[in-house]
């Protein structure tokens, strides 16, 4: 019996025209933590968050070339043995060296990819933090490698991913979403920066193209005082919206989320429910580098909807906010 059929607390979804079930939350292998590798935790601590996420019921992982925990994921998976039940996403980036690579050496990097992850193919791959500058090469260069690997069987869909740090205004999937050939995108989106709903949303959830949230909870969204440091911020830059600016002054504008049915337990907590219940929004990925911090997340990414009135409140103090990723 997979890990799949016993669990019974996990949400999934269909990852749009893929068809793909997939969970609701996703175990992001990359971020600051990278499994905890980036600390200097070991490939046992590692190997034992992917072991646990599959246990209560994730089966979406998320790796790149980048972050070198490819080999960790494969490990997992077969000492797991349960990959044919597990949606495996991996990213290799359209430059190396600072130049961008050919058809063939992105064909390259994909097969090595396959040997890091022990499996015979990968899932979503995606074209790593593609800048605007960029698009037009990977789509005229780049696609057709993804089409010949998708035709020998090594991949299974075509994805890419935008760089949301410098490009939190989206201008590169503003372009991407234009184009029918990719089924899915990773998207920075978070309750400080929800210009993706109007800008992508509405054109993925259009072409139901599946979409993976980054950046749901990062840095500024952790705690109280981090996210009124990156508020104060925006606000000595005259970048933030009256209704925000004003709240602020409380020490705590989003004080409602604590309150009412089914509250926040914490910032994140807060910032995982938004994100998770976003129309459009397929999986909300979740870094982490250790099994405690992974059931925490699980435990906000599977809580009951926030309610309706904090929703709305969330989106209207914080409309019009485009220029930072949260980070």
């Amino acid at each position: 019996m997979c890990f799949l059929e016993k669990n019974t607390r996990m949400n999934y979804r269909t990852l749009g025209r893929t068809g793909l079930t997939v969970s609701v939350m996703g175990l992001g292998c990359g971020g600051h933590s990278r499994l905890g590798i980036s600390q200097k935790k070991g490939d046992d601590n590692a190997v034992g968050i992917v072991r646990r996420a599959l246990d209560i019921g994730i089966n979406f992982i998320d790796t790149a070339e980048a972050y070198g925990t490819e080999p960790i994921v494969g490990r997992a998976l077969q000492e797991a043995g349960e990959r044919d039940a597990v949606v495996v996403s991996s990213k290799v980036s359209p430059r190396q060296n600072g130049l961008l690579r050919t058809a063939d050496e992105i064909k390259e990097a994909v097969q090595a990819g396959l040997k890091r992850l022990q499996t015979d193919r990968i899932d979503i791959p995606q074209l790593h933090g593609v800048r605007e500058t960029e698009y037009d090469y990977c789509r005229t260069e780049l696609v057709p490698a993804l089409h010949d690997l998708r035709t020998s069987g090594a991949i299974r869909f075509s994805g890419i991913t935008e760089a949301f740090g410098p490009d939190p205004q989206h201008h590169m999937l503003l372009r991407a979403v234009e184009d029918d050939f990719w089924d899915v995108m990773m998207v920075g989106f978070n309750f400080v920066n929800q210009s993706a709903r109007e800008r992508v949303f509405t054109a993925t959830q259009t072409k139901d193209i599946g979409v993976l949230d980054m950046f749901a909870v990062r840095r500024a969204l952790k705690t109280l005082p981090a996210m009124n440091a990156l508020l104060k911020d925006l606000a000595a830059k005259r970048a933030l919206p009256a209704a925000i600016s004003a709240a602020l002054q409380t020490g705590n504008p989003v004080g409602f989320l604590f309150d009412g049915d089914d509250p926040a337990i914490d910032i994140a907590d807060g910032a995982y429910r938004f994100c998770r219940d976003e129309p459009g929004v397929h999986v909300v990925l979740s870094g982490t580098g250790s099994v405690e911090h992974l059931l925490a997340n699980a435990d906000s990414l599977t809580r009951p909807p926030l309610s309706e009135s904090a929703t709305q409140k969330l989106r209207h103090l914080f409309e019009g906010i485009d220029s930072v990723s949260g980070n």
